[in-house]
This record gives C-alpha cells, sequence and structure tokens, in this order.
C-alpha cells in the first residue's frame, strides 16, 4: 500500500511475478513524510519497483481524482506500462438510463473548461477514447457485478456495481429531472432539443461500449472500434454545441443547478456509491486468499451486497480512506486479520473512523495524523492486536522485522510503502528506523 496522502494506490503482488494495481492518484500535490510531490514519487518510487514484472494490470474503482490522477501520470511517462486496464462499468436504472454519466454530459456542456469541477467530472467522457489513444482499445477492459477476473490464478468476483436496474437516490433522480426540463420547454429551442437528443445518444453509445469491453461480452475488435469512434462523434457533436447552447436563456438554470453545493454533494457520494467492488472466489473455505477490495463504497452499497460477502477476509481494505461516512454497520459481523487504510494530510479529509480502531484486526495506516487514537494517545491502537502470522504463535506487532526496521521481510507480506520507507504495520515507530 503506498503512501498517496489522501489517495490511494494498492498493488496485489502474484507469485509469478505479476501484479495488479487497484487505483492510483490522490488529493495531494506533495507528500508529507517525504516532501516531494506525488508525480516525483511514481516516477522515482512506483514505476522502478514494478518494471520488472512480468504482468502488469490496473483496476480503477471508480474516477474520483485520488484514485485515477496517478494512473495518467503513469501512461504518459511509460504508455504501455499494463497490459490491462480494467475500468468500472456505468450502472443504467430501470429505465436504461444512466444517470451519473447524464450529469457529466451537463457539466461537459454547460461548465467552464478550466475549472477543476469539469476537469474532474469529464474524466469518464473521455476514458474510452484517451485509453485507446494510449495503450489500445484491446487493452481496455470493464467491470461490473458479475463480473470475474483472473490474477495470480486467483478467481475474483466483482460485487459492484450492477450493470441494470441500479438504485440511483431519488435526489440523483430529481436532480437530472430538473436538468431536462430546464432544456425541455418548446421555447428552448431546436439547439437544446438537439442537445437532449445527444445526451441520451452519448449515454447510450457509452454503455454499449461498456458491454463490448466486458470479458463476458465482449465483441470483435473492430466492432469495439466502431463504437468508440461513434462515441467519440457524439462528444465532439456536443462540444461544438456547447457555444450555442450558453446563449440561450434555459443555460443559466442548468448553470446554476449545476452549482448547488448540494447537487455537487450527492453527484459525488452516487459516483462512490458505484465503485467497484471485488473479492475473491472462495472455492472451498477461508484462506489467505481472502480479500475485499471496496474503493469508495458507501453504506447504501454494502447494504445491497451484504449477503455476498464472506463473514471474514485476510485482507479488508477500508472504504474512502477509512473515514466515518462511509463505515458501514456490517462491517462489524466481518471477521478481519488486516486492515488497509490509505488517509493522508488533506484539508477537506476525514478522520479514520474510531470503530476501526476497536477491531481486531492489525491496521495498515499509510498518516498516523489522520487518526485520533494516535493523537490523543501517542500510539498505534495496533498496541492492543494479536498478529497471528509473526512467528508460530504471534505477538505484538511491535515485533514484527518490518515495524522494527529490519531489512527482513514481514510475515504477512502487507507494507506501507514511501520515497522514504517500507515499514509495517505500526504508525509510532521511530522516524530513526523508518520514517
Amino acid at each position: 500500500m503506498h503512501n498517496m496522502e489522501f489517495g490511494e494506490c494498492i498493488v496485489l503482488g502474484g507469485s509469478d511475478h505479476q501484479i495488479l494495481m487497484v487505483d492510483c492518484g490522490s488529493m495531494n500535490s506533495r507528500i508529507q513524510e517525504t516532501e516531494e510531490t506525488v508525480y516525483d514519487y511514481i516516477e522515482k518510487g512506483i514505476l522502478p519497483r514494478y518494471e520488472e514484472a512480468e504482468g502488469r494490470s490496473f483496476l480503477l474503482t471508480h474516477y474520483h481524482r485520488d484514485h485515477i490522477s496517478g494512473l495518467f501520470y503513469i501512461l504518459e511517462a511509460a504508455p504501455y506500462f499494463f497490459d490491462r486496464i480494467y475500468l468500472p462499468a456505468t450502472p443504467v436504472d430501470s429505465q436504461g438510463r444512466a444517470l451519473l454519466l447524464e450529469i457529466a454530459v451537463y457539466i461537459f456542456t454547460f461548465w467552464g473548461r478550466k475549472s477543476e469541477y469539469f476537469q474532474t467530472s469529464i474524466v469518464p467522457l473521455r476514458i474510452f477514447e484517451n485509453l485507446r489513444r494510449i495503450v489500445g482499445s484491446e487493452a481496455v477492459y470493464t467491470l461490473g457485478r458479475g463480473s470475474t477476473f483472473l490474477f495470480d490464478d486467483v478467481e475474483y468476483d466483482v460485487l459492484w456495481p450492477a450493470w441494470e436496474h441500479y438504485p440511483f437516490s431519488e435526489t440523483l433522480i430529481d436532480i437530472v429531472e430538473e436538468l431536462d426540463v430546464c432544456l425541455s420547454s418548446p421555447y428552448s429551442g431546436r439547439k437544446a432539443a438537439k442537445f437532449l437528443r445527444l445526451k441520451e445518444k452519448f449515454c447510450q453509445e457509452y454503455v454499449y461500449c461498456c458491454e463490448l469491453c466486458s470479458e463476458e461480452t465482449r465483441g470483435q475488435p473492430a466492432e469495439i472500434e466502431r463504437a468508440m469512434d461513434r462515441l467519440q462523434d457524439c462528444l465532439e457533436q456536443l462540444e461544438d454545441l456547447s457555444e450555442d447552447l450558453h446563449k440561450l436563456p434555459c443555460s443559466q438554470d442548468v448553470i446554476e443547478i449545476l452549482s448547488r453545493p448540494s447537487m455537487r454533494n450527492e453527484y459525488s457520494h452516487q459516483q462512490n456509491t458505484a465503485s467497484i467492488v471485488f473479492h475473491n472466489y472462495r472455492q472451498q473455505e477461508a484462506s489467505y486468499n481472502d480479500i475485499l477490495m471496496t474503493g469508495d463504497a458507501t453504506p447504501e452499497t454494502f447494504d445491497t451486497i451484504a449477503e455476498d460477502l464472506y463473514d471474514g477476509y485476510y485482507i479488508f481494505k477500508a472504504p474512502h480512506h477509512g473515514t466515518s461516512g462511509n463505515w458501514s454497520h456490517i462491517f462489524q459481523d466481518i471477521a478481519k486479520s488486516h486492515i488497509l487504510i490509505s488517509n493522508g494530510d488533506y484539508h477537506a479529509a476525514g478522520m479514520v473512523c474510531g470503530e476501526y480502531q476497536e477491531e481486531e484486526g492489525i491496521k495498515h495506516c499509510t498518516n498516523r495524523y489522520a487518526c485520533a487514537w494516535f493523537l490523543e494517545n501517542g500510539y498505534c491502537c495496533n498496541h492492543m492486536c494479536e498478529c497471528f502470522e509473526y512467528q508460530e504463535r504471534g505477538g505484538a506487532p511491535k515485533k514484527c522485522p518490518k515495524c522494527k526496521g529490519h531489512s527482513r521481510a514481514a510475515d504477512c507480506g502487507i507494507y506501507v510503502i514511501s520515497g522514504q520507507s517500507e515499514r509495517g504495520c505500526l504508525c509510532d515507530i521511530l522516524e530513526s528506523e523508518a520514517w
């Protein structure tokens, strides 16, 4: 688990010298621990670390900056670094509408091009074209509920997001309806009507691209190329239409809706809710292969997939950097040997949820200053835990060779990595030893 500050980059290593990188991004420009920029760390730390791997795949859980910004930097520096790139399928409701995508189209067409809001929101709209240009369409795959993929001879099941009949919130449904009403008036003119038709066509083509790029329903290469061509053509038409739409009186109503803090918060929340959640397929009994990856999934997500979760995991990735808003009561009924918490120093970030401190599992945290327990007590809550991987009979985590700053590997094989160190789970070890 790499220290990306308030971001995420978790790499699964295979016994056959392959890696699966799950997300790579950050909300920060610098890493506090080393004072180097995030992109310098990617260039000098992440890329060299895995360049000798015999196979490299990337899985994006969702399109927020703190999960994807590093991917684009990697692809700019080394376009063919990844053999495969997995993307989340865009979900559609019972009427076949991709509401998250529709909002992104509104932002793309009506919002200022230079704003961070614009740049962040349009990433999914251009993702197919950008990846096709850099790595080729043959390397792009989509994942949704029911999808499976293989890594290190372990089969993984994707639990979320649902492809169809997706349960968007009533708030999000109302937002899209209000936006559509702004342009549906007969007084809005032909340009507004054309926009609505193009928006619908773009979303239909996007959903079709997701289907064609799925492992289960993968299309022929030429078919995928044609679909991506049509998708790009729609987007170019929307861009050409943008200037005329801004001249319409209704455009101010659209901008006002898009400007509302409540709308932005709901849009961001629903993007988190649609994060990819996956775990290994458990063939028989519990094992060291039991791992749950959660992206920024929300409590609503876990309520929906509760029956699909195992009663315990060797590795449990805390959703949304371990913050309180994404804690689910369901976690209390799941045993966890190791908990991964990627948090950092960011002004809009949340602290690590106190419920994790009460867990018996060993916590692996990238940043101790996001932990209220540490700030109050001056030491890590892992002191109260027992690490059963240590030697034969287990023991306190502080006895782990990695936590003591030794070169010998940790028995659990889980590390927090930065430009300065490769350390174990304890976050209160001496700076001279590992920080």
